[in-house]
């Protein structure tokens, strides 16, 4: 394998579209073939790349909920068909407004280009469908992606700062349509963060580190910004794209951490590329880590990876990741004709609001973690970095 077109892919990330920094890691079943990071860490401070920087990684932490969530199915905690208020009873009857869904603001939030929607109801109804669990993992509750609207707001006012709590007043929300109809990028996954720790009867983070990240060794991914003074250096600067597609350097915050206490499992978490790519890895190889242990079984991988799209839905997500369908909690590849994508039918994984991707590829054991640090980004840079990467094997 030569990865010469990989490597200059990712010159080309930092030398056309302005990226500052770029790391990217391949694996093949367990064994590192390609790692290269260049640009800067820190452009104001003149702070090259070194392959260490932490990362806030905002959405890529939906595949980690997503995982943590499925090791719990596999406990037998819950079906995919239960419905949510089975275990969270305050969403049993969910108001639902009668405008038309407009899904144009899930593009501008999963590039990083808006950290948040802003959601207008029209009269409002309640729901004859009951959100299930699978909706929650497909985003196909109706939620949103508002995290300033009356129902957080209230909440935290109120003093309602857990996980738990403010979960619990996303029910006051007005779902966007009938559960299990459409596709809409939305805070299911982090009412699935909450549900993790009914099932588990353990917050989130303590349950991920218990049973991913210290499985895998990954000692550098925990949530929220650190206060640890040797990890806060280690940070990259977060930038976004100005008008000009110029960096403008942003404060080091996550906005999806609700409060101090609040544990996002949509977007809370920090990482680095070594500690995501053993977990991307162990996804491609069945569940199992490069050390051997293991946090799925090969049959549950492949549900995650499996297209759970249908009719509406399709059409929905196709405006997000055209020739995509979407799994449990991650894109997953169905049609080249429409993607343009050289990467092979079932290839999935997600990517984060600040440019992060991650590809799975159970077929040949390969996987590929990508971080860079700004917002804004362009979508077509993944199918390049996909593209690059199936040309080079």
């Amino acid at each position: 394998m030569d990865f010469t077109k990989l490597k200059n892919c990712m010159d080309e990330i930092v030398q056309k579209h302005n990226t500052p920094g770029v790391d990217c890691l391949v694996y093949k079943d367990h064994e590192i073939v390609f790692r290269y990071f260049t640009g800067m860490s820190d452009i104001e401070n003149n702070k090259k790349m070194e392959g260490n920087e932490l990362y806030l990684i905002f959405s890529m932490t939906k595949m980690l909920t997503c995982t943590a969530a499925l090791q719990l199915f596999e406990q037998g905690k819950y079906l995919m068909s239960d419905p949510l208020s089975k275990y969270l009873p305050e969403f049993e009857k969910m108001k639902i407004s009668a405008g038309e869904l407009n899904a144009e603001e899930s593009a501008k939030i999963t590039t990083g280009g808006s950290l948040g929607e802003s959601v207008k109801t029209n009269q409002q109804r309640y729901a004859k469908n009951q959100i299930t669990i699978k909706d929650l993992f497909t985003m196909g509750a109706g939620l949103d992606y508002a995290l300033n609207d009356d129902a957080i707001t209230n909440a935290l006012n109120e003093g309602k700062t857990s996980t738990r709590e403010l979960v619990s007043a996303m029910s006051e929300k007005s779902l966007g349509f009938e559960p299990g109809t459409r596709f809409r990028y939305s805070l299911c996954h982090d009412v699935l963060g909450a549900l993790i720790e009914v099932w588990s009867g353990e917050k989130l983070g303590e349950y991920m580190k218990k049973n991913i990240f210290d499985p895998l060794n990954m000692k550098n991914t925990f949530f929220g910004v650190t206060k640890d003074e040797a990890k806060l250096s280690k940070m990259a600067t977060r930038y976004t794209f100005d008008e000009k597609r110029k960096p403008k350097r942003l404060p080091l915050e996550c906005v999806y951490n609700l409060s101090e206490q609040y544990e996002s499992g949509g977007a809370g978490l920090t990482s680095c590329t070594e500690d995501y790519a053993v977990f991307l890895d162990a996804l491609s190889c069945g569940g199992v880590g490069k050390n051997g242990k293991r946090i799925l079984s090969s049959k549950t991988v492949e549900l995650m990876g499996t297209n759970h799209l249908k009719g509406k839905q399709c059409k929905d997500f196709y405006q997000l990741r055209p020739g995509y369908g979407y799994g449990l909690g991650v894109r997953t590849h169905i049609d080249k004709t429409i993607s343009g994508s050289l990467s092979p039918i079932g290839e999935f994984g997600w990517d984060g609001a600040a440019g992060a991707f991650s590809l799975v590829d159970i077929k040949n054991k390969i996987s590929l973690t990508y971080f860079q640090h700004i917002h804004n980004w362009d979508i077509k840079i993944q199918t390049e970095i996909k593209n690059a990467l199936y040309s080079c094997i």
